[in-house]
């Protein structure tokens, strides 16, 4: 069993989307709704457009080079299907079972919580609010707090200086081997990979976790590992 020997940390860190609930189900789910709103194509053919990257993983443009392919675009259809691409992704967030008290008990403990996001700040604060845990977390920095997205150390860093703390005061959750755990080992954090959550599109899926990792194979492990 994985377990700290001693924990002198003064706040925990996380990752959003796929740490703190299965933001690849919300997306699919937005997906099959906006292909439904068009009248043409798929779930899984629109996902593809978002997960190109050649813009924004959330940017709706996504949507609209997809309905020009399809040759249905029109302002007023494009509108009806961004909407209806939201509101499914919205209804069918959760947070994963353990969240809760997870944060309840590092709170208890103690801890000072932040978030650190790819998200937009507004988008991250929304989902958050949705589900009832933004008020556990004293920080939040989205992409546009720095104009960095991870493994850029700029978002990290960001985080710790809004706390107060030094690299080896936080511990860090997140599910992205590559844009969570590899840059906050670099600054010397101490890293938690969220491996129930990893489902990233764009990680090498060979990538192997780095020695000296502690791994949370389900949400309650983090509180297991950390809680002092």
């Amino acid at each position: 069993m994985q377990t700290l020997l001693s924990t002198p940390f003064k706040a925990v860190l996380f990752d959003m989307d796929n740490t703190l609930f299965d933001f690849v189900d919300a997306m699919k789910k937005g997906c099959v709704a906006a292909a439904a709103s068009v009248g043409e194509g798929t779930g899984d053919e629109l996902l593809s457009y978002y997960v190109r990257w050649k813009y924004h993983f959330e940017d709706h443009t996504n949507l609209q080079d997809f309905m020009l392919a399809h040759n249905r675009f029109s302002v007023e259809k494009y509108f009806e299907a961004v909407g209806a691409f939201d509101e499914a992704k919205m209804k069918s967030l959760a947070p994963y079972p353990g969240i809760e008290e997870v944060l309840t008990g590092l709170r208890s403990s103690g801890y000072r919580l932040a978030v650190v996001t790819d998200a937009f700040s507004y988008a991250a604060e929304a989902r958050l609010e949705h589900l009832g845990l933004k008020s556990y977390f004293d920080e939040i920095v989205g992409y546009d707090t720095t104009g960095y997205k991870k493994p850029h150390h700029a978002p990290f860093e960001c985080a710790l200086d809004l706390l107060g703390l030094s690299p080896h005061e936080a511990a860090y959750v997140g599910d992205s081997i590559r844009r969570d755990i590899e840059p906050v080992r670099s600054l010397g954090m101490t890293a938690v990979y969220a491996k129930y959550g990893d489902r990233n599109f764009f990680d090498h899926p060979s990538l192997p976790c780095p020695q000296k990792v502690l791994i949370a194979d389900t949400p309650v492990d983090i509180l297991r590992l950390l809680r002092p």
